[in-house]
């Protein structure tokens, strides 16, 4: 069983989320079809007011696991999905990912999942997901919480179904925040 899928899935999703910023009020699918793509979620940041793009630098992010409710799983398999999916980590967004906005968190780390809404109004970001992949499943993805420039608060609500143990909730919590300027001592590379 790969429980490091939803940690995988998790990280990506929240990343499409992150220093976003704050504004007016956005629905990004523009065409309607009931997908957001990369250039969608720009557009609505961009239409949501306000210099929305995040500011270059290196940032502290850590994931929280919250709760995991796995009905036909053992106690200790709720334990260890935990370990595996609270983790902290500090990234480097370089100026050139900060001006490029969401589009490289959009397209990159996300396949087999389609943005189905992505909503901002003032400081607060809505966006769900459908992913399906074959490691970890279907899953429903709901995420909520507050974007600026500097700092992000997200809580994300994945509901499906994981192989070998059937229908799960998990809740976890992301924050991310600009502590300073890249060093090169960073974690993970922008």
């Amino acid at each position: 069983m790969k429980y490091g899928s939803f940690a995988g899935l998790a990280a990506s999703a929240l990343a499409a989320l992150t220093l976003a910023g704050c504004g007016g009020t956005s629905d990004a699918d523009a065409d309607g079809d009931g997908e957001i793509t990369a250039a969608e979620a720009n557009a609505a940041v961009d239409a949501a007011g306000g210099d929305l793009k995040p500011q270059p630098g290196k940032y502290k992010a850590t994931i929280t696991f919250i709760d995991a409710k796995i009905p036909s799983a053992p106690p200790e398999i709720k334990a260890m999905i935990g370990d595996s999916m609270s983790n902290t980590f500090e990234v480097c967004l370089t100026p050139e990912d900060a001006e490029r906005g969401f589009e490289k968190a959009m397209t990159e780390g996300r396949d087999g999942c389609k943005i189905n809404t992505f909503t901002i109004k003032g400081n607060n970001l809505d966006m769900t997901m459908a992913c399906d992949d074959p490691a970890s499943g279907k899953m429903d993805v709901a995420m909520t919480g507050t974007v600026t420039p500097t700092k992000s608060d997200m809580k994300m609500t994945m509901n499906g179904m994981m192989p070998e143990l059937g229908a799960m909730e998990m809740q976890m919590q992301f924050v991310q925040e600009r502590i300073g300027e890249c060093d090169g001592k960073e974690t993970v590379k922008g």
